[in-house]
């Protein structure tokens, strides 16, 4: 791979081109890539580098390692930040925020490779692109709900276009999303085995300089299994008829009448 200097400490960041491909690597796989503020502007840095490439067709997120694409931000710089009175956790999401949003209405095709963990700021990275693909390892979830703290990385605009109460019940219990499940919340597009993702990553390294969203999706599409809704999508109506209330005490007493074990599990995660 050509790498390009970025702003990115000790190696954390690794980018480069291969053939029309702009590759984006986090490089942190002890700590499942945990985004720090550095990568978040080195990743900026790279977005820059790779829209005004002529050379580059497509761009593609991935995770070094066997674990995760990112299990979120770096929970511990941000921690000792605050007890030494800094203003690390204001900095951070503010780029991070910015930088979810660019993602978004990127320009060229941005592909993110969601397999293993992808957790908080790895859905801010990855949900947000126009190409999701998703394996039969993925584990996608917002964990911060767990603590008191709102989906964020743009994770309540994401979880308002889920079907029914689908987003109401993820945003509410931070349950884990398998990969056709994160498809049928529609945080992901496609399900590719893992075992297919070096054939597919060569493939799109030879995509046309200009290649098209429609040209990508295609490419996509041939090595996709198929798979579309898991065990959540099975219990659409059941979430819908529990979720279906404006008010969390509405909802707790839904759950309560259910007197279900999947009912209960949901209420204590609500909780």
């Amino acid at each position: 791979m050509m790498e390009t200097s970025v702003a990115a400490a000790q190696g954390d960041l690794i980018v480069g081109r291969e053939g029309s491909a702009g590759i984006i690597r986090l490089n942190r796989p002890k700590a499942i890539n945990a985004m720090t503020l550095e990568m978040s502007i080195g990743i900026d840095a790279a977005l820059d580098l790779f829209e005004t490439d002529p050379a580059v067709g497509v761009v593609v997120l991935e995770g070094a390692g066997e674990r995760g694409l990112c299990a979120g931000g770096d929970i511990r710089g941000l921690y000792e930040s605050s007890l030494a009175g800094g203003d690390l956790g204001a900095r951070f999401w503010r780029q991070e925020y910015i930088m979810n949003a660019r993602i978004g209405k990127y320009p060229k095709p941005y592909v993110a490779f969601m397999d293993g963990l992808v957790m908080g700021g790895g859905v801010g990275l990855s949900a947000h692109s126009a190409h999701r693909v998703v394996t039969e390892r993925t584990k996608l979830a917002m964990p911060e709900v767990g603590l008191g703290f709102f989906p964020d990385v743009g994770g309540t605009f994401l979880l308002s276009r889920s079907p029914g109460e689908i987003g109401t019940y993820f945003g509410l219990t931070g349950q884990t999303m398998n990969g056709p499940d994160a498809i049928h919340a529609r945080f992901a597009d496609v399900v590719v085995s893992s075992a297919k993702w070096p054939e597919l990553r060569a493939a799109l390294t030879k995509v046309r300089p200009g290649a098209t969203s429609g040209e990508i999706r295609a490419l996509i599409e041939g090595f996709a299994t198929g798979e579309r809704a898991g065990p959540v999508a099975a219990k659409q109506a059941q979430i819908d008829a529990w979720f279906a209330h404006d008010r969390m005490e509405e909802i707790v007493a839904a759950l309560k009448q259910d007197g279900s074990e999947a009912g209960a599990s949901d209420l204590e995660n609500a909780r």
